[in-house]
């Protein structure tokens, strides 16, 4: 290994680790505020998890497996919860968890986009050295 690829490497890794970081963050720390510390009225709770928990599901699979794809198009989930987190900090009961959301999910995106940036161009040297 050379010593791009062992910076490549790290990056990589570093991606991952944000990535994985923030959207655990993100998951657990609005299941905990919806459920735990701040839960609403009881026919509104089903809808709130479905709403905002329920798409954070969808790349759960392919953030685990290390999948670039899943990572790219993550950073657009990312940029959605940013937008919820500005949306919960305009009101000041909500400000901790709008702050909240804005910190993970600002995590969860600066880890997509090392992730995408330095896995993409290790699979391009890797095809052009295989051509």
């Amino acid at each position: 290994m050379t010593q791009g690829s062992d910076r490549s490497q790290s990056y990589i890794k570093l991606g991952r680790w944000l990535t994985l970081s923030g959207y655990f963050s993100l998951l657990f720390g609005l299941f905990a505020w919806h459920l735990l510390i701040e839960p609403p009225a009881k026919h509104l709770i089903s809808i709130i998890i479905f709403f905002q928990l329920g798409p954070l599901m969808l790349p759960l699979f392919g953030l685990l497996n290390g999948k670039l794809y899943t990572h790219a198009w993550s950073m657009y989930m990312a940029i959605f919860y940013f937008v919820i987190g500005v949306w919960y900090a305009g009101n000041s009961e909500d400000l901790m968890i709008g702050l909240y959301v804005i910190v993970t999910s600002l995590v969860f995106f600066t880890g997509t986009v090392i992730y995408t940036r330095f896995m993409g161009k290790q699979l391009k040297e890797m095809q052009s050295s295989s051509d």
